[in-house]
C-alpha cells in the first residue's frame, strides 16, 4: 500500500521573498545531463529568478530562506497533453451496477485524479475534450480557490463538422449506450465542449465556429478529429472535413494563439493533419504503414505526434479468429499486462475503493473476448480493428520516434483503465515497444524526460514558461529519489516534494525551510 502523501497547508516565505534550493541534482533536460553540482535555484515569486553556477548568471543574490534538497533529483513539472478530466469510468463495458457505481462516484475518482497528478509530479494537463465543459470549469475552480488539490488544466474545445467523428448521428438507443456514464450536452449549448459547424460550411463559418470555441466556450486549445469509422457501429459513414475547412480552422485558431491538437487513427488523417499545418497530431494510424516520406513533411511542418500508447494498452486484446492475435508486438502487450503493470496494480494506485472491482472485472472480460456494453451491444469490430492494426501502429512509432519526430507524453484518459495522472504507464509503453530487440536500447531516461517536460510543454504552447529548470520560467519543480538517466521508471512515480508556482505544496521527505541570517547595516 501506498504512504499518505503529506500536502503542504503552510508554507512561510510570503511570495516576495527569494528561496534557495540547494543541494540538489538538477536536470538539464535539453542536453540530457545534470547541471553541475554547484548549481543552485533561486526562486522569488512564481518563477525562477537565477541559478547560480551556471555559466553568465548572477552570483551575488542573497536569499531569504534556504531548502537543503538531501542531494536528490530535481526536474521540471511534468505535463499530459491529451488526457480527459471527466471522463473517469472503470471500464467500457459497464453492467448496471457498474453504471450506476459510475455515476454516484465520478466526481470522488475525478479528485483523486487531480491529486494524483501532484503526488505523480504533472502541473500541467491538457483536457482534450469534455462533453459538459461546467464539470472542468467546476474541477478548475475549486483548484484555484484551494478546496482540492490538483494541476494547471489547458481546456481544449472541438470544432467538428456535423456526422464527423465527435459529432456522429446518433438514434436514441445509441446515444444512450455511448453516454451511459456522462449524459451528452447539446452541442448548439454553450456548456458543450463540442461545437459544430455546416458540413457545407464555408471558410468564414469554420472561422466564425473557432472564434465561437474561444469566445463562448473558453477554449484554451482547439480539438479537431477526423476517423471514418463511427466508435460504436464501426461503420464507415463518417464525415471529413474538406482541406479548404481544415486549413480556416487551424489559421483561425493560429490567429487567436492557440494551438491545435488532431485525433486521427489512419494514414490518410495523418497526411491531412500535417497539411493543415495542425500543432500535434493525437494517437498513430492503425491502418498503414507510414512512409519516410510522411516523417520528413511531419518533422519539415514542425508537428508535435501525442502516441498515447497507453490507448494500445487498453484497447488492443486478442480476439478469437483474428488473424494477428498471436502477433509478437500483441503477446509482447498481454505479457506486459498480465505480469508487468497489471489492472489490478492500476487499481491499487490510481483509482477509488468504488471502482476497483469494476476495473479488475474488465480486464477478466476483455481477456475472455468478451465486449459487450450493458451485455447487448458488443463492440468486437472495434477491438478486433485496434487488434488488427498493433503492428502498424507500433511500426508507425518506431518509425516516428527514430526519425527524430518530437513526441509528447500524453495518455487519452478516457479510455478506462488510463486516467490522467499515469505517466509512468505511458513511459513504460515506449520502453516495452521501442527496446523490444534483445540488448536494444532505443529509449532512455534522457529521452523519458524530453517527452515529459519540454516537448510536452511544447505540444502544449507553454514551452517559454514550463518544460525546463531555467531562468525566468515557472518554478514547477519535482524533486524525486533515483537517477531518471540511469532508469526512467522514477519519471511520474510518486514526487518525494513538489514546487507548483514557486511555493511547496508537496513534502514527504522532510524539507526544512529555514531563515537566512543576513548582516546587519552598519
Amino acid at each position: 500500500m501506498h504512504t499518505e502523501t503529506h500536502f503542504v497547508k503552510e508554507y512561510g516565505p510570503l511570495p516576495e521573498a527569494i528561496v534557495e534550493l540547494k543541494n540538489g541534482r538538477f536536470v538539464d533536460v535539453v542536453n540530457g545531463r545534470f547541471f553541475d553540482p554547484s548549481v543552485r535555484v533561486m526562486i522569488e515569486g512564481t518563477r525562477v529568478r537565477a541559478m547560480p553556477g551556471v555559466g553568465g548568471e548572477p552570483t551575488d543574490i542573497m536569499p531569504d530562506y534556504t531548502i537543503d534538497l538531501q542531494g536528490k533529483t530535481v526536474m521540471p513539472g511534468l505535463c499530459n497533453t491529451h488526457c480527459h478530466v471527466s471522463m473517469v469510468a472503470p471500464t467500457m463495458f459497464p453492467s448496471l451496477k457498474d453504471a450506476r457505481i459510475g455515476k454516484m462516484y465520478g466526481q470522488k475518482q475525478i479528485e483523486k485524479n487531480m491529486s494524483e497528478c501532484l503526488i505523480h509530479g504533472i502541473t500541467n494537463i491538457r483536457d482534450a475534450c469534455a462533453k459538459d465543459l461546467d464539470v472542468t470549469n467546476g474541477v478548475k475552480d475549486r483548484i484555484a480557490k484551494g478546496e482540492m488539490t490538483g494541476p494547471r488544466i489547458l481546456q481544449s474545445v472541438a470544432v467538428v463538422p456535423s456526422g464527423s467523428y465527435l459529432a456522429p448521428h446518433y438514434n436514441f438507443a445509441l446515444r444512450t449506450m455511448a453516454n451511459i456514464f456522462m449524459s451528452e450536452v447539446d452541442h448548439r449549448d454553450r456548456r458543450s465542449g463540442v461545437l459544430e459547424f455546416p458540413v457545407d460550411a464555408d471558410e468564414n463559418q469554420v472561422r466564425a465556429a473557432v472564434d465561437r470555441a474561444i469566445d463562448e466556450r473558453g477554449a484554451e486549445a482547439i480539438k479537431t478529429g477526423e476517423q471514418r469509422e463511427d466508435i460504436i457501429t464501426y461503420k464507415s459513414n463518417l464525415v471529413l472535413m474538406t482541406m479548404e475547412q481544415f486549413r480556416a480552422l487551424v489559421d483561425q485558431a493560429r490567429k487567436r494563439g492557440l494551438q491545435t491538437l488532431m485525433h486521427h487513427v489512419s494514414v490518410e488523417s495523418f497526411r491531412r493533419g500535417v497539411e493543415a499545418g495542425v500543432s500535434s497530431l493525437s494517437h498513430i494510424p492503425l491502418d498503414a504503414a507510414l512512409t519516410q516520406e510522411d516523417v520528413d513533411a511531419f518533422i519539415e511542418a514542425g508537428c508535435v505526434i501525442e502516441p498515447t500508447i497507453s490507448a494500445v494498452y487498453a484497447l488492443c486484446w486478442k480476439v478469437v479468429g483474428d488473424l494477428l492475435q498471436d502477433h509478437p508486438d500483441m503477446d509482447r502487450l498481454c505479457e506486459y499486462r498480465a505480469n508487468e503493470v497489471t489492472f489490478a496494480d492500476l487499481a491499487d494506485e490510481f483509482f477509488i475503493p468504488e471502482f476497483r472491482e469494476s476495473l479488475i472485472n474488465s480486464y477478466k472480460k476483455y481477456s475472455k473476448g468478451s465486449f459487450k456494453m450493458l451485455g447487448i451491444l458488443d463492440l468486437a469490430k472495434y477491438f478486433r480493428a485496434a487488434a488488427d492494426g498493433i503492428s502498424y501502429m507500433i511500426g508507425n512509432v518506431r518509425k516516428l520516434y527514430r526519425g527524430g519526430a518530437t513526441i509528447a507524453l500524453a495518455n487519452d484518459g478516457g479510455v478506462p483503465p488510463c486516467m490522467p495522472p499515469m505517466m509512468g504507464l505511458e513511459l513504460g509503453l515506449f520502453d516495452l515497444f521501442l527496446n523490444r530487440e534483445p540488448g536494444e536500447m532505443v529509449f532512455g531516461g534522457a529521452d523519458a524526460l524530453r517527452i515529459a517536460t519540454i516537448n510536452s510543454a511544447r505540444s502544449m504552447g507553454l514551452d517559454e514558461q514550463f518544460g525546463t529548470i531555467e531562468t525566468g520560467k515557472v518554478a514547477d519543480i519535482a524533486i524525486i529519489d533515483g537517477d531518471p538517466f540511469e532508469d526512467f521508471r522514477v519519471i511520474g512515480s510518486r514526487v518525494a516534494a513538489l514546487f507548483m508556482d514557486g511555493r511547496m505544496v508537496i513534502n514527504d521527505c522532510g524539507l526544512e525551510v529555514k531563515p537566512v541570517k543576513k548582516p546587519r547595516m552598519p
